[in-house]
């Protein structure tokens, strides 16, 4: 099909170079306050911010997630007064009692300056029927190692490792309720020793997280083998290892492939949608599969957890989105995992050792057609960052294609989103590292 170009927007870098004086948006309150204990799980959150924001919930949005399972964020829903400067969250259903929740908010105004200042936060929730410490309600001590690989699909084809973040490391431990100490060490099978972070709010729990960009790196720094916490206390010390085994008992999983991709990126809000994938390779009913769909605000979707009724096992292949879950004419961060695990269980503590892997995409919405011509001005460079506005029609859905040689014929998408009013700034990061780019924008997705 041949499509129409409504807008070609050229830069070259030193015709718009120029400077804003402008001071950037902070958030001036948070409700809870930063750091609150006792905080009812169905409490909203109110951000203040000390100016008008875009309320375009690809652009500003706050996330929430649970401490004790950082991959994966809650969801709630999101609302603005009418000067968009509160921006309300509700978790929906309520965050997890006892837990320690911990948010961020990223954004900017509708000139294009970007959210400055305290951006992130915790707090703790009570336990749901009035109150409660933090000190957790744990039977077991846990123990937990785990190794994470990150994709991203663009496209039908296979998708591609995160070129940013794709290789991840944990390690936690998580006391038992009736316990305290001083600190916990791990010594990894390459014989180095780290100390875990502990939780500021959250006393019985410790961390250990690496990110690397290098698979031999990372599995040189994090290989299989024994990993040996110590739990250090007043009365005694207690050491227990977690074995993590070589992928020829506990394979990598592969990467998530979406198979009706092209589906996913014009979904009928008001109708159900099934998301299908290929098969997990070597997949059992003893793994774990997990959908993820994120809007601007957190997740508002997704599927049963590990161990409960419903949950995907490792032989699933679809996951359906019931009618009327998603918002019309709306962009989701998308994410289907694949776990392999083993673990075992005594009397005093747990423990597990598991691979995974993640890949995110984009699942876009529609809703009534809007069009109507598209117009790119208020071209702007700041440091490593070119912006733009275009001028469209509310609720239009518009697409922004870049290239750095006219001649090649390829136009990478930059983004797709939909205009929460008359003009859509745009910002795109990728010009901080080309001498020239050529954009241009186009109705739909």
């Amino acid at each position: 099909m041949r499509r129409h170009f409504l807008g070609i927007l050229i830069l070259t870098w030193t015709l718009w170079l120029r400077s804003s004086a402008l001071a950037a948006p902070t958030i001036g309150s948070t409700v809870p306050a930063n750091f609150a204990s006792g905080v009812s799980p169905s409490a909203a959150v109110v951000f203040t911010f000390s100016e008008a924001m875009d309320p375009n919930p690809a652009v500003t949005f706050a996330t929430f997630r649970d401490f004790s399972a950082p991959l994966t964020p809650l969801p709630i829903s999101a609302a603005w007064n009418a000067a968009n400067t509160i921006l309300t969250c509700t978790p929906s259903p309520a965050f997890p009692a006892s837990a320690n929740i911990v948010w961020a908010v990223e954004g900017q105004n509708p000139g294009g300056d970007f959210l400055d200042g305290t951006t992130d936060g915790f707090f703790m929730t009570g336990t749901g029927t009035g109150g409660g410490t933090g000190s957790g309600t744990n039977a077991l001590t846990t123990f937990s190692v785990g190794k994470v690989h990150y994709y991203a699909q663009t496209a039908a084809a296979a998708p591609m490792l995160d070129p940013t973040t794709p290789y991840f490391f944990s390690a936690g431990t998580t006391l038992s309720s009736n316990r305290t100490a001083t600190n916990v060490v791990l010594t990894l099978p390459t014989a180095a020793v780290a100390n875990l972070t502990k939780n500021p709010l959250h006393a019985e729990m410790y961390y250990l997280t690496g990110f690397e960009t290098s698979l031999s790196n990372y599995d040189a720094t994090y290989p299989a083998g024994n990993y040996s916490f110590l739990v250090r206390a007043v009365s005694s010390n207690q050491t227990v290892v977690v074995n993590l085994p070589t992928t020829n008992s506990l394979a990598q999983p592969n990467a998530p492939h979406l198979t009706n991709y092209p589906a996913a990126q014009a979904v009928d809000a008001s109708q159900a949608f099934v998301l299908g994938w290929d098969a997990f390779a070597g997949g059992t009913a003893s793994d774990y599969i997990a959908v993820d769909i994120a809007g601007g605000a957190g997740s508002v979707y997704g599927s049963t957890n590990v161990g409960s009724p419903g949950a995907l096992t490792g032989t699933a292949r679809t996951f359906t989105i019931p009618a009327g879950t998603l918002a019309p004419n709306s962009n989701y961060d998308t994410t289907i995992s694949f776990f392999r695990f083993v673990g075992a269980t005594n009397a005093n503590y747990a423990t597990l050792a598991y691979r995974a892997t993640y890949t995110t995409f984009s699942l876009i919405t529609t809703g009534g057609a809007v069009t109507g011509p598209l117009v790119l001005t208020n071209a702007n460079w700041a440091p490593g960052a070119f912006s733009f506005d275009v001028l469209c029609t509310n609720g239009q859905t518009v697409t922004i294609e870049y290239t750095n040689v006219l001649s090649a014929g390829a136009w990478p998408k930059l983004l797709t989103t939909n205009s929460p009013g008359p003009r859509v700034h745009i910002v795109s990061p990728q010009a901080g590292s080309a001498p020239s780019l050529f954009y241009r924008a186009r109705n739909g997705p």
